[in-house]
């Protein structure tokens, strides 16, 4: 079974470390989404994101990871074109184009752009880790990692940003393009604002991947 961990920065994951998470998925294909990375005690299978700004700010940190051996994928972007170190690719904001190119979702999200990826490589099953699309608590509590990684974020929390006259934004609508019969995608956040997918908690998550092969 072709099967990989996204791991987003959504504040559902701090119960997911509390409970072990980095011991648990130390062995299996984790892909992290922009900051990530910098938290995790082993090192991705992968690192993605979109925003220039993200790269600019933590290019440093991004060039140790390539020397260590983790592929990393962008948006296409000619400030990118003699970073060969880069795979980059031509991405999409409209869903009409979601089979021709890499979707990124109407709001140009990173964790949509790595589902996207996911499917488009035909991973049968997927994790969302720190999918919550926003605040799950109602407060400032958008991100895992927000008060202990010293970074430039412009989302960091933000929940308004997730918002549009107090409701959930429709974009959440675009994570409706990947429901496929071929391929399972399952949320670990039971509490997480996306409601397309199966929601699981984090002991349950845990039992399914020790007996996946």
């Amino acid at each position: 079974m072709k099967t990989c961990i996204l791991m987003g920065g959504g504040a559902s994951v701090k119960e997911g470390i509390d409970l072990g998470l980095w011991e648990q998925i130390k062995d299996k294909e984790v892909w992290s989404i922009n900051f990530a990375f910098m938290t995790m005690p082993f090192l991705p299978k992968r690192e993605l994101w979109i925003d220039f700004s993200f790269f600019r700010n933590n290019i440093d940190r991004l060039q140790l990871l390539y020397l260590q051996g983790v592929p990393c994928y962008a948006r296409k972007h000619n400030k990118y074109a003699y970073i060969t170190e880069i795979n980059q690719l031509d991405i999409t904001r409209d869903p009409k184009e979601i089979d021709k190119k890499i979707f990124s979702g109407r709001m140009g999200l990173s964790g949509i752009f790595a589902l996207s990826l996911a499917v488009k490589e035909q991973y049968e099953v997927i994790y969302l880790l720190g999918y919550d699309f926003g605040s799950i608590t109602n407060d400032k509590n958008t991100h895992y990692y927000q008060d202990k990684l010293n970074v430039m974020s412009s989302g960091f929390g933000k929940p308004e940003l997730y918002k549009e006259n107090n409701n959930i934004k429709k974009e959440i609508e675009d994570f409706m393009l990947f429901i496929k019969p071929n391929i399972k995608i399952i949320n670990v956040s039971p509490k997480s604002n996306i409601p397309y997918f199966e929601k699981i908690d984090y002991t349950t998550f845990f039992e399914r991947i020790a007996n996946e092969v």
